[in-house]
């Protein structure tokens, strides 16, 4: 079975493992350890340090906070980092052609990740730069071995621990991915022409709490932006929280 493979397997029972257990052990007041784990895992870990820092090196960062955010992202169950951020370099290069690794077109089979090639299409020279970061390498060869067993020691302290923690925010983040991939690439307004249908939506940037990644026109026409609000009325959480932890643009 491929790395890729092994992933939406594991997706697919946390998926089960989260609706089963949130029913067994429901209770509202743990939903603020799931927020939690999304600023962490999704924010942080995603949004942030594979999104806009490794994929499009908007900013830089301290090495601790490389290696942290680095291990965060692991969480997210997104893949190794340098296998999200030398996708998504592609996802840029062929945005809504026939070689975008999670093409809108596909719809659902994009939504649930089973699209022709996707997320297994690499830019070689992203994958190059990334490998010679060793904390990378590390990650990349033992994703799996560090996710179990950290999961693990989290349901064996507490149950309610590895479900509210760890499984709801990836189910949380693979609705948020979907709405990206597909709505994003259909819905909305434009503020730059681009040769693509990347849209900034205002209600996919709700529905993401704000992270700003929904507004995904402007992303697409300026990459090289941490910064994505241009309008008094969206709401970019994640370029706040670089302005407070880069060294420098």
């Amino acid at each position: 079975m491929s790395e890729f493979s092994k992933l939406r397997a594991l997706i697919l029972a946390v998926h089960l493992a989260g609706i089963v257990g949130v029913v067994v052990y429901w209770n509202p007041v743990w939903l603020g350890l799931t927020l939690m784990s999304v600023v962490l895992f999704t924010w942080l870990g995603q949004e942030l340090y594979c999104h806009r820092y490794l994929g499009h090196r908007a900013f830089e960062l301290s090495e601790g906070w490389q290696k942290v955010f680095a291990f965060f992202s692991i969480f997210n169950l997104f893949g190794n980092p340098i296998g999200i951020a030398s996708t998504h370099v592609n996802h840029h290069k062929h945005a809504d052609t026939a070689l975008d690794p999670h093409p809108a077109a596909t719809a659902w089979q994009t939504w649930f990740w089973m699209a022709p090639g996707f997320e297994q299409s690499r830019s070689i020279a992203t994958v190059k730069r990334l490998m010679r970061d060793a904390w990378l390498v590390f990650i990349r060869r033992y994703y799996f071995a560090i996710y179990f067993a950290v999961v693990g020691t989290a349901a064996l302290i507490d149950i309610r621990v590895a479900i509210y923690g760890f499984f709801l925010p990836v189910i949380y983040s693979f609705f948020c991915n979907g709405v990206i991939n597909v709505l994003c690439h259909k819905y909305g307004y434009k503020l730059f022409a681009t040769n693509d249908n990347s849209k900034n939506n205002l209600i996919a940037n709700l529905l993401l709490l704000g992270n700003g990644v929904a507004l995904h026109n402007t992303h697409h026409a300026e990459p090289w932006d941490y910064r994505l609000s241009r309008q008094w009325y969206e709401v970019d959480a994640v370029a706040l929280l670089i302005d407070i932890l880069k060294t420098k643009d």
